[in-house]
């Protein structure tokens, strides 16, 4: 496995504590409302343009509902919890 770039480690260091706030903050799935959130979820991907670092793209989730938003991009994209690049007003 390629070794991260020390610009990559310092950006995914800064990720781990927006992660860590933002679950603290947000205990509870920002989709279902009843189970504890374990994931970070980018509403816009990184592979759309999104940014790994801007709360504003980030929502705290159950397991469940992140692997449902990932198995599911049509549903996800209907229920704004995934968006294009194109489509910046972010929070659903």
């Amino acid at each position: 496995m390629k070794p991260r770039s020390k610009k990559m480690q310092d950006l995914y260091k800064r990720r781990r504590i927006l992660v860590a706030e933002l679950l603290e903050e947000y205990p509870i799935c920002m989709r279902c409302g009843s189970h504890r959130s374990e994931d970070i979820h980018e509403i816009v991907s990184r592979a759309r343009g999104g940014s790994i670092l801007d709360p504003e793209n980030l929502v705290a989730l159950c397991r469940s509902c992140h692997s449902f938003i990932t198995q599911n991009p049509a549903t996800a994209h209907a229920e704004g919890w995934s968006k294009h690049s194109w489509e910046r007003d972010v929070k659903p």
